[in-house]
């Protein structure tokens, strides 16, 4: 067989291998595949946590190519938006809050919503509603350029020529509350607030002449924080499509919600809604953020480790209880009843996975993570609210919580042990009938004995 028609052959038999090759890479490579994620660089200045053996942690990062054309497609669709509804998970209401909504909704009045208000207390509802109201969303409007704001400030001037309500106010935050799309509960209150902030919009047709419109309503946030069950709360039916994973809506779609459907006659108090996929950025810079995010189910599966992320959300949950016990206030004794354990008296939160394996999943450290991160989604630990609301504009978004280091440290008599282990290998070896030459002592060692680092010094001079 000639060299030619060997790498001919090669070559074929690579073009017919290619499909199932792919198949098998789709899973090791998000970069081609362009399934799951797509590669991104991080910032500069982060730095992963390295363990004693110099072993990397790896980054939760997540932006499936679904979600980069949603990104593109709402800045150009929010233009014809009249109210921005934002939502967020009220476990982590700093971490679900996108730091582009304010660019993109510039000089429309924004309303914050707050979902999965039932499992945190109520101390830290109230604190967050009056953080909002008080500070506004500094960490948005921070990364705003001037010709964005100059925009927005005329465009707010423009909407107080036909409203008088909420004049004074220099951000876009109409109103912050929190809604329960399971139960409904201030689903009234958020249609009556959508159309007081859209109010500008009918006395502005009405000026002209022209007939009321039905309101454009944006509904925005990460996701599965509760857009689409907010959307069928609203409609009173089942129209957007809901699951408890992260990526159900992958397209933007126009809902329409009748007069009818808010217990109002008139045309104008009806609005559509805008219902688009879960929107997350590019890079997760804050890696604390992203992973309490992983742990609120916000982010798919494939972009992170069980393990890893119970891990982290029990040392977090450590902290937060002694620090900010009012966050937390019933998880030690529910953790103390559900596992057999104090989870303070345990170490880190790694000691804490696996003194959850021990008990309760016969030593799996996966099933383990996976029951932690179950028992905190569905509620199990009673109220918790991961991130506590900030009390000034210099805080970055959240009151800080310091992880220490809390590793626990066993007191034992090294030189009892060492005696142990080596009668146990004698006794061992002299059942097998084996002889071992005699120990050798350190004190009886002469003054003038060859040290260890000069063995072997000069064997190879002149080589």
């Amino acid at each position: 067989m000639t060299p030619l028609r060997s790498f001919i052959i090669m070559i074929c038999a690579a073009f017919l291998s290619l499909p199932r090759c792919c198949r098998s890479f789709q899973r090791i490579s998000p970069l081609l595949c362009r399934q799951y994620t797509r590669s991104v660089e991080l910032p500069a200045q982060y730095s992963p946590d390295n363990d004693e053996a110099g072993y990397a942690r790896p980054v939760v990062q997540w932006y499936p190519g679904h979600i980069a054309k949603a990104e593109r497609q709402l800045q150009e669709t929010f233009k014809a938006v009249d109210v921005v509804v934002e939502v967020r998970d009220a476990r982590a209401a700093k971490a679900t809050s996108h730091p582009s909504v304010a660019k993109w909704s510039a000089g429309k009045p924004r309303m914050v919503v707050w979902t999965h208000g039932d499992q945190i207390p109520a101390s830290s509802r109230k604190a967050w509603q009056q953080a909002y109201l008080k500070l506004g969303d500094v960490t948005s409007q921070s990364i705003m350029d001037k010709q964005i704001q100059h925009q927005a400030k005329q465009a707010r001037k423009e909407r107080q020529k036909y409203t008088v309500k909420n004049s004074n106010k220099e951000d876009d935050i109409y109103m912050a509350m929190f809604v329960n799309g399971k139960t409904g509960e201030g689903i009234h209150g958020l249609v009556r607030a959508i159309l007081k902030a859209g109010a500008h919009v009918q006395e502005r047709r009405e000026r002209r002449g022209l007939k009321p419109r039905a309101l454009r309503v944006g509904v925005i946030g990460f996701p599965n924080v509760g857009k689409s069950a907010l959307i069928n709360r609203l409609l009173g039916k089942r129209r957007a499509k809901t699951a408890n994973t992260p990526g159900v809506t992958r397209a933007l779609q126009w809902i329409r919600v009748s007069s009818t459907e808010t217990s109002s006659s008139n045309k104008g108090d009806s609005f559509e809604l805008l219902d688009s996929p879960g929107v997350i950025p590019a890079t997760l810079p804050d890696q604390s953020d992203a992973q309490l995010l992983a742990a609120c189910n916000c982010i798919g599966t494939a972009a992170y480790d069980n393990q890893a992320i119970a891990a982290y959300l029990c040392t977090w949950l450590m902290a937060l209880y002694q620090q900010y016990p009012e966050a937390a206030p019933e998880w030690r004794d529910i953790c103390r009843k559900r596992y057999q354990f104090d989870p303070l008296e345990v170490g880190t939160g790694e000691d804490m996975l696996w003194a959850v394996a021990d008990n309760t999943c016969q030593g799996n450290p996966e099933d383990a993570a996976r029951k932690i991160l179950q028992d905190f989604r569905a509620g199990r630990w009673g109220l918790v609210c991961l991130q506590v609301a900030p009390v000034s504009a210099e805080e970055p978004g959240q009151r800080p919580v310091m992880l220490e280091d809390r590793t626990v440290t066993i007191e034992r008599d090294d030189e009892e042990e060492s005696k142990e282990r080596a009668r146990a290998a004698l006794q061992t070896m002299e059942e097998w009938g084996l002889e071992l030459p005699p120990a050798v002592v350190k004190d009886d060692e002469p003054e003038n004995a060859t040290k260890p680092s000069s063995i072997g010094k000069g064997m190879f001079e002149g080589w």
